[in-house]
């Protein structure tokens, strides 16, 4: 008989409203509000689940992991030959890459 590592994953989810001056700080605030156990998720905010081996949850990150490499370097040669603009997609993955390392 085998062994076979298996993840179980739950997704909780809730919405909180915040006053504040831009994105930024709204997130900050929640955030701060969730390490101080302001914020406690529980199985109210039960979402879903996802039952799925081990193996294929790291080589999905693997993958996702190498798409953003390469996208990062490919815009970011763009973004700086286009003047760096507020808008531009390389901002999106740039934010993409820090999220997921």
């Amino acid at each position: 008989m085998e062994t076979f590592k298996i993840i179980v994953q739950e997704l909780l989810s809730r919405t909180i409203s915040v006053q504040a001056q831009n994105m930024e700080e709204a997130i900050e605030k929640v955030s701060q509000m969730y390490r101080n156990t302001e914020i406690v998720l529980d199985a109210e905010d039960f979402i879903e689940n996802e039952i799925i081996p081990a193996t294929l949850k790291n080589k999905k990150e693997v993958l996702i992991k190498e798409i953003i490499e390469y996208l990062y370097e490919d815009e970011k040669k763009n973004f700086e030959e286009s003047e760096k603009p507020n808008n531009h997609i390389f901002c999106k993955i740039e934010r993409l890459k820090t999220l997921i390392n």
